[in-house]
């Protein structure tokens, strides 16, 4: 289960169109994150993130998880 599953779960008083609607996607869309068919966008991950005050953070989906991970270690040292 997903984070986004369980913070949903967690809120009944908004239906899936209205969190659908929130995040700025469609509820089918809405339905195969949940179900973890699909993994979001960076956008959409960032709307998420946005939509529910940190609650599921950008970093919580696994595609890009990996990106960030990568990206730090392509970062070059600072310097100074």
């Amino acid at each position: 289960m997903s984070i986004l599953s369980d913070y949903i779960k967690g809120r009944p008083e908004k239906s899936r169109s209205q969190w659908a609607g929130e995040f700025g996607i469609s509820r089918p869309h809405l339905h195969c994150l949940l179900e973890g068919s699909r993994l979001p966008s960076l956008d959409v991950a960032t709307r998420i993130a946005v939509a529910t005050g940190g609650a599921v953070p950008i970093s919580s989906w696994p595609n890009i998880a990996a990106v960030l991970a990568a990206a730090q270690h392509e970062l070059p040292a600072k310097v100074g």
